[in-house]
């Protein structure tokens, strides 16, 4: 999972960070070497505008006083490094995405290590290893499901989140009914990379931690009764019952953070991340929102949420500082409060969960990690998705279709989209299959 999937929206901003501190340092991590300046490329533009990342690097250069980090923070963080890493100008550390299939991470990133090694102390790191070497370390760990202010529910006399898709429909209609100026739903349609996050609810809402790795022999997972058919008909029917938004095509990514917060929106389907970025536009909301898993109930009549990792750590293959950027690294892993600071699950194996994870997990839903790929098919998956151009965990396309056909804007019926995915997922695997 992904994370996600490119996600916080901000102004680009290049700081310069981390002045040099004296060189006769007593600190026993403190660099001895000759200063060094590294530049680490990230998404986070909103750590750019906030002095976050300001901060950060004044307590890393505590410890390593002759790293200097230039840090630059990109937008379109996906689109433009997919560009930029077509050249070897792509930083010293920067955050893998996943456009870059895992036969190539040797082509552009300099290995981390074992997997098996690194197994040992941190999580996540089946989807950016290959061939059992590790190519990311992941800045956090996500859960997929929704982000939810209850206060929005509580005040239509729902006083617990719904369970199955049925009741989850029914409770969106009861919210509106009680109060047509609030949003039950919020698509973020226009946004287009928040619509991924519906793909990566789906080990949580089957409860099976290898249903990607399953898919890449199903030439029929967008058939009735599946996993991926249940997702998209829970977002066809709230988008045809008009519980999102007015125009989804206009909608605001930024604009829905301050809502929810203001409590003019019920639900958003987002990973963990988004929590503190949404409580953080009204603080004195802040205890309304909370993050739910997909109102789904296993066979086995649990329920169950799926983590991934976000974006993964990495050294640029080509990159003069490795030694000074895998420096910059650890301290993020295992030093930094990045993760919590985030709202995601911490990469260090034992470590405390954020409240938003913790109070599912004192609930009885149990948190699912994505299974990894059989050695030597890493790269299956994407290959069979991109052959298919469904996009699948990378792009909008699909579920911007979908709301369309729901909302009315186009002739093609729930089923008639369905038998086409089936169709052309059923291709691509032969395809891929036959090359």
């Amino acid at each position: 999972m992904k994370k996600q999937l490119a996600l916080m929206v901000g102004l680009s901003a290049a700081l310069l960070l981390g002045l040099t501190a004296c060189g006769g340092s007593k600190d026993s991590g403190a660099t001895k070497s000759k200063t060094q300046t590294i530049t680490f490329i990230n998404h986070k533009t909103d750590w750019a505008g906030n002095g976050k990342w300001k901060a950060y690097m004044k307590d890393f250069n505590k410890k390593y006083p002759n790293i200097k980090v230039k840090i630059e923070t990109i937008t379109d963080y996906a689109g433009q490094m997919k560009t930029r890493m077509n050249s070897d100008q792509y930083g010293d550390v920067f955050m893998l995405p996943d456009t870059i299939k895992p036969k190539d991470f040797a082509h552009f990133v300099a290995p981390l290590g074992k997997q098996k090694t690194l197994e040992k102390k941190y999580l996540g790191l089946t989807n950016k290893s290959y061939n059992g070497t590790s190519y990311g370390i992941p800045s956090q760990l996500n859960a997929s499901g929704m982000v939810v202010n209850m206060k929005v529910f509580k005040d239509a006399g729902i006083k617990t989140f719904p369970k199955t898709p049925a009741a989850f429909i029914k409770a969106l209609k009861t919210i509106k009914a009680k109060n047509p100026d609030v949003i039950p739903l919020y698509t973020n349609y226009a946004a287009g990379w928040t619509l991924a996050n519906w793909d990566f609810t789906r080990p949580g809402v089957v409860g099976d931690p290898a249903i990607t790795n399953k898919m890449m022999t199903d030439k029929a997972p967008f058939e009735k009764g599946k996993v991926m058919y249940t997702i998209y008909d829970t977002l066809y029917k709230v988008a045809k019952d008009k519980l999102i938004e007015s125009d989804p095509t206009t909608s605001d990514w930024e604009q829905s953070k301050v809502d929810m917060a203001n409590n003019k929106i019920g639900v958003m389907v987002l990973g963990s991340w988004a929590v503190p970025q949404i409580q953080e536009a009204n603080k004195d909301n802040a205890d309304n929102i909370t993050f739910q898993t997909f109102p789904a109930t296993a066979e086995d009549g649990k329920q169950y949420i799926s983590v991934g990792a976000d974006y993964n750590y990495a050294i640029n293959v080509h990159s003069k500082h490795k030694d000074a950027a895998r420096k910059l690294i650890n301290w993020l892993v295992n030093d930094s409060d990045y993760a919590i600071d985030n709202g995601g699950l911490p990469t260090v194996k034992g470590a405390k969960y954020p409240a938003s994870l913790q109070g599912l997990k004192d609930s009885g839903v149990t948190l699912l990690e994505t299974a990894a790929a059989p050695k030597g098919k890493e790269s299956l998956f994407s290959e069979i998705d991109d052959a298919s151009e469904i996009g699948l965990d990378t792009t909008d396309k699909t579920k911007q279709r979908i709301i369309e056909a729901a909302i009315g804007n186009t002739n093609e019926s729930f089923a008639t989209i369905m038998k086409d995915l089936n169709g052309k997922w059923a291709n691509a695997i032969k395809t891929v299959n036959a090359q």
